[in-house]
């Protein structure tokens, strides 16, 4: 009787065992393998549940389970391809690196790094996995950037090419205001005593039949003076002669070098992706939900660093900055143009998702050409590198073993 007491108990003791080891064979079955690298079901059950997690207050905009899966498996391949890479060029971030970008994400939350820290370990991540997130994104990025940003060249001609197609620029040349008095030849000693008297502080127009040639570019200048006006002080005077008549000129006033007049818009905005999480429909349906709630009196900022998929303004906002619309594609320029200061915009689709804004402010500004052609080269770069890097992403993945086992 005992024995067989014994002999059931070991039974259900190894059945239990076997039944836990399935379990975790299932979980941990390769889903995928990426060159040199594999990923589990259960990193992928784990990526997906914080995806989940994630819109948790909006789980209907999700798609279905096998869409959802399938698409943060791919993903996760291409960040597998990507480390890989790194790895093979011994591509490391030092600790120094990674403390300054968790302390600069504190800073954008209005936060203390403890109160931070406080914040991931309340969330269910340790500290340590933090960290590893951070690194690995900034490794990403420099990645991206050692391929894929020298391959970047915008040339002077691009530069000057777009500064001509800026909206609401005004370009001037150099202009310059003249007063203008002749003398006959024999008036020589009394032309040169009014010289002596103008480039002491007198004006030209003070004195007997001078007159004033207004605002002039240097091409409408008279010829005589045409070679010396760029050169001469402000109500600096010169004498000249020619067929038998003394010039008299005094430089009354100039404008500066050429300067540009730029429209500028402040803007705030979210941003669904249709390429990484949702289709069309689910993405739209979220954005409208997350627009409505900012008219029904929750903060936009809020919304946009919880949800906007913009990389570069979440964690501010969704904040832009000021800008011309130059910088944007056109579906968000008309956006920006059709609404009112202080209002939102209907949702939109442009080629990265669908977006609603809101026109926090507007300027006119007058900037110097130069800091203009390093504005516009850093944003034709921008574009540019946006345009390259998915272009070296899709040659990656087509280039590499990559098997899905699902």
């Amino acid at each position: 009787m005992q024995m067989q007491t014994w002999f059931k108990s070991a039974l259900l003791a190894t059945s239990l065992l076997m039944s836990t080891l399935t379990y975790a064979q299932t979980l941990d079955r390769i889903a995928a393998v990426a060159n040199d690298d594999v990923i589990t079901e259960l990193q992928l059950a784990q990526r997906v549940e914080a995806v989940r997690q994630q819109y948790r207050s909006n789980p209907n905009v999700l798609p279905t389970d096998d869409v959802l899966t399938r698409q943060v498996l791919d993903a996760m391949i291409l960040e597998s391809l990507q480390m890989q890479l790194a790895e093979r060029g011994n591509l490391v971030i030092p600790e120094q690196q990674v403390n300054a970008a968790i302390q600069s994400i504190a800073s954008r939350q209005n936060m203390t790094l403890d109160q931070l820290l406080a914040a991931v370990q309340s969330s269910g991540q340790s500290v340590s996995d933090f960290r590893e997130q951070i690194r690995r994104e900034i490794t990403l990025n420099e990645l991206q950037q050692q391929i894929v940003g020298r391959q970047i060249f915008i040339s002077d001609a691009e530069v000057e090419r777009f500064l001509k197609s800026q909206s609401g620029q005004s370009l001037q040349e150099t202009e310059y205001q003249l007063y203008y008095k002749r003398f006959d030849v024999d008036q020589q000693a009394e032309a040169d005593a009014l010289v002596d008297r103008l480039n002491s502080g007198e004006s030209l127009l003070d004195s007997p039949d001078s007159r004033d040639l207004g605002m002039r570019t240097l091409d409408q200048i008279p010829s005589i003076f045409r070679t010396l006006v760029p050169v001469l002080e402000e109500n600096e005077a010169v004498l000249l002669p020619r067929d038998g008549v003394l010039h008299l000129a005094q430089l009354a006033d100039k404008t500066e070098a050429a300067s540009v007049n730029i429209e500028e818009y402040q803007l705030r905005h979210i941003l669904i992706k249709t390429d990484q999480l949702f289709n069309a429909e689910s993405a739209q349906a979220l954005a409208e939900d997350l627009r409505q709630r900012v008219l029904n009196g929750e903060s936009m900022a809020e919304l946009a660093d919880e949800y906007s998929q913009d990389n570069g303004s979440r964690g501010r906002g969704g904040e832009l900055g000021w800008a011309t619309l130059d910088n944007y594609v056109e579906s968000f320029r008309d956006a920006a143009r059709s609404t009112e200061e202080g209002e939102l915009s209907d949702v939109f689709r442009s080629p990265y998702g669908f977006h609603f804004l809101r026109v926090e402010g507007q300027r006119t500004r007058d900037v110097g050409t130069d800091v203009l052609r390093n504005q516009i080269r850093n944003q034709l770069s921008q574009q540019r590198y946006s345009e390259a890097l998915q272009r070296w992403q899709s040659e990656l993945r087509a280039e590499s073993f990559v098997e899905i086992r699902l």
